[in-house]
């Protein structure tokens, strides 16, 4: 059969990489993949400029399902984000009056909310939770002109009732097959850095993340790593295929298990052999985890901390790391050299001005800080937040309606934030992002919050000098894919407008 899969949104994400894994997974069940990729430039899930108006002249749903319907599709898969459930329903309903083709909805949108997904999406099969035995079962099904409601994971509508099968078992990642890494060609190119996950979920319950919500559906056992034997399975063959110089682990966190670690550490040194970077939690980070990670080539661990208010961090967001824990784990990564950056969310509730300026003192201190990477509180359908931002009116029983509808917001914007609230943390989020870079009394001049509400108005040109000053320093070869990559992706989006092709256009398939 020929599937296409269809994703609108940023690539490196986990839905993204996980696409790579399912077509690869089809791929070896004999059927035909291939990807209608919709980068949303300038749209709400990019993470480097947002202009709505402009994204929606470079990509329609109208487009989108013209590109899928070129493919000729015997099934159709779409990867739900709730920031795309708009626009992809749209697509969605497009697609069904060009073709007869049976519409699966899979990714992070169904997980936590496949009856919002049912109903804005009629007259599709809805899969909730991992693809990798789901979807082959229900091809399979199909192929054979049978009912498809035997498939595992599934749920669907019938005679206005929401039905659903049993979940399947969770995934063995050893067992899977290596992803396809050439899935999102040409839009994506592996030949600088390489994208890698190496397990899946996370053992921590944030209340806010999209892996609390997807470990409460899933149970205790979500949390899994492949072998390092499997991990470095695929490094070494992507190393020789796009002979990479450099990777980044996409997963939650590295640390945790410096048995694990060490063995995967030493392999990676010696049978790769280039810089990395990863991701960590501040709990269980010792010096040891800091001097493996140095050894093996890690050039940044990434961590996220998002308050210095301890109050908040452990009874709204129900992070147990203390401040103390914190800077612990920062000055193990300066004791062995390595860059850190810090997430830092906005818009927690119950937070302050007051939160933001102590914030700012605190990060001044800070040795071998890298990057402050500023984002915004998203409330994701069923996340344990949403109670406490309805109890301190932050939300409003219709704004988590719309959010348990798919709303359209991401990390980036501030789509629920009162103007006062939004001017103040633009503000601080650019005094952050320029803060590597600045003296420390100066910091502490601009982090008075009426001096740092002036900051809403810098223009971002400035901002992002700063942030080309501090990468130069740290050598952030992060930063400088970004500089890369970034003025190609919007360059070829807008081209592809101009010339009045899709973006990205496919060729009619053979």
């Amino acid at each position: 059969m020929r599937v296409v899969l269809v994703y609108r949104g940023r690539y490196l994400v986990r839905q993204a990489l996980e696409l790579e894994t399912l077509a690869s997974v089809l791929a070896r069940a004999g059927h035909r993949v291939s990807a209608v990729y919709d980068p949303d430039t300038f749209g709400v899930t990019d993470n480097v400029f947002r202009a709505r108006a402009l994204a929606g002249r470079l990509s329609s749903p109208a487009r989108l399902a013209r590109r899928v319907l070129a493919a000729r599709p015997g099934a159709v898969v779409l990867s739900l984000l709730p920031q795309t459930a708009g626009f992809m329903a749209e697509t969605a309903r497009l697609i069904r009056e060009g073709a007869r083709a049976p519409i699966i909805c899979t990714g992070l949108y169904p997980t936590l909310s496949p009856e919002a997904v049912l109903e804005r999406f009629p007259g599709t099969l809805v899969v909730s939770g991992e693809t990798e035995a789901a979807v082959p079962e229900v091809l399979a099904l199909l192929e054979q002109g049978l009912n498809p409601q035997g498939a595992p994971n599934l749920w669907w509508s019938e005679n206005n009732e929401i039905r659903s099968t049993p979940p399947a078992p969770l995934a063995d990642l050893d067992a899977l097959p290596l992803p396809d890494k050439d899935l999102f060609a040409p839009w994506v190119n592996h030949s600088y850095s390489y994208p890698a996950m190496v397990s899946r979920g996370c053992p921590y319950r944030c209340s806010y993340c999209e892996e609390t919500c997807l470990g409460r559906r899933f149970g205790p056992g979500f949390f899994r790593r492949k072998s390092v034997s499997r991990v470095m399975d695929e490094l070494v063959r992507a190393r020789k295929r796009y002979r990479f110089s450099e990777v980044i682990f996409k997963d939650s966190y590295l640390s945790g298990d410096e048995n694990w670690l060490e063995e995967l550490m030493e392999r990676f040194r010696r049978e790769i052999g280039v810089p990395f970077k990863c991701f960590a939690t501040i709990l269980g980070f010792t010096d040891r985890t800091a001097g493996l990670l140095a050894r093996g080539g890690c050039y940044c661990v990434e961590f996220g901390l998002q308050t210095w208010n301890e109050d908040l961090r452990a009874n709204v967001l129900n992070r147990r790391e203390t401040n103390e824990d914190a800077l612990a784990a920062f000055a193990a990564c300066a004791r062995h050299g390595l860059w850190y950056d810090v997430d830092h969310m906005f818009h927690i509730p119950g937070e302050t001005p007051e939160d933001h300026q102590a914030g700012a003192l605190a990060y001044r201190n800070l040795a071998r800080l890298n990057r402050i990477k500023p984002h915004f509180l998203v409330y994701l359908p069923g996340a344990p937040i949403l109670k406490e931002g309805l109890a301190r009116g932050d939300l409003t029983p219709e704004t988590a309606a719309w959010i348990a509808a798919g709303a359209d917001t991401d990390f980036f914007d501030q789509a629920l934030a009162d103007p006062e609230s939004a001017r103040m943390a633009t503000g601080y989020a650019n005094l952050y992002k320029m803060l590597p870079a600045l003296p420390r009394g100066l910091v502490e001049k601009l982090a008075r919050p009426d001096r740092a509400a002036r900051l809403a108005r810098m223009p971002q040109a400035v901002v992002a000098l700063f942030q080309g000053a501090i990468a130069m320093r740290s050598r952030d070869r992060r930063f400088t894919l970004y500089e890369k990559s970034y003025p190609r992706l919007a360059a070829r989006s807008i081209r592809m407008a101009l010339e009045g092709r899709e973006p990205g256009e496919d060729p009619p398939a053979g």
